[in-house]
């Protein structure tokens, strides 16, 4: 196990410990909720737990492991536990490097609880300041799209590929990854993307998380916000 891996089995196996009253429980996507939801189906909680997934890789891993799959209309989940692929002072997030920034989303927004869990090296001063910035957007305009936000940004802009064929999300759309400068002003850069027709969400979350969880070593640390 290297040690990125062995700060993601830290941080989930403490984020673990927020759901012992819990009855309907959000699961983001990415590596780290996937060992998350590893831990989940191995404590005293599985058998009486429901839970939210964001992406069908997220049910498939849940389910296998017999955990318990509730539609996502049921009611609103009490927390939500997700990962991002980048963090910065402010709790704001960047998301959508799995693709599954959509759902990601709305299970953010309506969770009484977003809590983010992740390993140090997802720390950043600035949003884009190592990843680029992923849109989900229409296949149908794609290339006036791609056109748009490339001339109204900053940033150079490449349809995400899956080999041959563009990558496509559980929801059947596609991605555009914007490779920008750090952004000062994460949540402006969100509402001049969202303007642009044919884009249906963006991988900027501002005003979400309510606390993150970071590994370092060994050690769990937390990042102000509405924390437990």
């Amino acid at each position: 196990m290297s040690d990125i891996e062995m700060e993601k089995r830290v941080v989930a196996r403490e984020a673990l410990k927020l759901v012992s009253e819990v009855e309907l429980l959000g699961l983001g996507s990415g590596s780290t909720v996937k060992m998350f939801v590893e831990e989940l189906a191995k404590s005293e909680h599985a058998s009486r737990l429901l839970v939210i997934p964001s992406s069908k890789q997220i049910e498939e891993v849940a389910r296998s492991l017999g955990l318990k799959v509730a539609h996502p209309d049921v009611r609103r989940p009490e927390l939500t536990i997700d990962g991002a692929d980048e963090v910065d002072k402010e709790l704001n997030l960047l998301k959508g490097g799995g693709g599954a920034l959509l759902r990601e989303k709305v299970l953010a927004f309506n969770s009484e609880l977003y809590v983010v869990i992740v390993d140090h090296t997802k720390l950043v001063a600035r949003l884009c300041s190592k990843r680029a910035l992923p849109v989900e957007v229409l296949p149908y305009g794609v290339s006036w799209t791609i056109d748009k936000l490339k001339g109204k940004l900053n940033c150079s802009a490449e349809l995400r590929m899956s080999g041959s064929l563009p990558f496509t999300t559980d929801n059947g759309n596609f991605i555009v990854d914007l490779r920008c400068p750090p952004l000062d002003d994460p949540e402006s850069v969100e509402r001049e993307i969202k303007k642009v027709p044919g884009v249906v969400e963006v991988g900027i979350f501002t005003n979400l998380a309510d606390c993150v969880y970071f590994a370092s070593g060994t050690e769990v640390r937390r990042l102000e916000g509405r924390c437990f």
